[in-house]
């Protein structure tokens, strides 16, 4: 009965321990980045989705209960509607929305959450939503602000303007990533509410 290796078992041996030790931290490294692309891929998703249903609500919290283009406190006032001739600049006369009411004034409200069930845009200013792990770890936080930006004809930078960004960014929140994983923007603008007229058969 033998008590030792040959030399052809310790050769193999240190050749299976080799591509051992070289295979299996490949594959640590592989499984990882495909973990983080899965990761990168689930919350650029998620940016979307939320974006999609930021810009489907609308511009304003009065336009819910009506559909005009509102009034700003703060703007260039080309845009607002001529009640007289029912015109805007970038419409015409007559035009959806650019005539309103004798007697009815209708503002746009300031940015901020008017209540909890996130009827128009700007209930998403300062959203926070925070994404874990199946473990309780946090992943990554996705973030929304709104803000109103300048018209084209007066550069304002803050108050109250026509036109609204929308701004939806995913950032890495846990201990091993820092930095971004991906930035929305969309911009929308105070043109009031499309109407869809239904007949009955």
């Amino acid at each position: 009965m033998r008590k030792a290796l040959t030399l052809i078992e310790l050769i193999l041996s240190m050749v299976i321990i080799g591509v051992v030790f070289t295979v299996i931290p490949k594959l640590i490294i592989s499984l990882n980045q495909s973990a983080q692309v899965t990761l990168k891929e689930e919350a650029m998703f998620n940016a979307v989705a939320m974006m999609g249903m930021i810009i489907s609500l609308p511009w304003d919290e009065n336009n819910t209960v009506n559909s005009q283009i509102l009034d700003v406190t703060d703007g260039d006032i080309s845009y607002d509607c001529n009640t007289t001739s029912g015109y805007r600049i970038g419409g015409f006369v007559g035009g959806r929305n650019c005539i309103e009411p004798i007697g009815v004034d209708y503002n746009a409200t300031s940015i901020g959450k008017e209540d909890e069930n996130y009827t128009d845009i700007d209930d998403y200013n300062g959203n926070i939503t925070t994404t874990k792990s199946p473990c309780s770890s946090n992943l990554y936080d996705l973030n929304t602000t709104v803000t109103y930006v300048g018209d084209y004809n007066t550069p304002y930078t803050s108050g109250t303007t026509n036109t609204k960004m929308i701004h939806v960014k995913v950032d890495y929140n846990d201990s091993k990533h820092s930095g971004c994983i991906t930035d929305l923007n969309y911009t929308a603008y105070n043109i009031g509410q499309i109407q869809i007229n239904s007949r009955s058969w």
